[in-house]
């Protein structure tokens, strides 16, 4: 039996399938031997056939943790499915969080636009804005 190294991504029916938190984590159907299987996750970087419709999983370590089944047509829709329905809900949500960014962005650009700032009132030092000086020989001594 021979190990095959997962590909992040398997070609189903014309779609290309990515996990939305890498291939590294989540499990995605890969075409194997015929067939897909949810692989890809830390239990199964590595798969081998096991019989017809199965295969057995290895870790990254090498070390089998069990085997999976071959996913049935029904299991691919459900899944592109999934992923469709999860892409839409990011690009709502990416929306929504854009149009709050907006509104932030309006609701500071009043508030700068409505304040203004303190009056300031110079500083007077005592005395005046006068310098007096007084020298005697080489030495020159200066106060406000």
């Amino acid at each position: 039996m021979e190990l095959w190294k997962l590909n992040c991504r398997s070609l189903l029916a014309g779609f290309v399938f990515t996990a939305l938190s890498g291939c590294a984590s989540d499990p995605s159907p890969n075409y194997f031997n015929g067939g897909y299987y949810m692989a890809g996750d830390p239990s199964c970087v590595r798969m081998s056939a096991f019989g017809k419709g199965r295969i057995m999983c290895y870790n990254s370590s090498g070390a089998a943790t069990g085997y999976r089944d071959e996913m049935t047509q029904q299991n691919l829709q459900m899944y592109q499915y999934q992923q469709i329905n999860q892409q839409a809900q990011m690009q709502q949500f990416g929306q929504q969080l854009q149009q709050t960014g907006q509104s932030f962005q309006q609701s500071a650009q009043q508030t700068y636009q409505q304040y203004t700032p303190p009056a300031v009132t110079p500083i007077t030092p005592p005395g005046g804005n006068q310098i007096r000086c007084i020298g005697t020989d080489i030495y020159t001594n200066c106060r406000y």
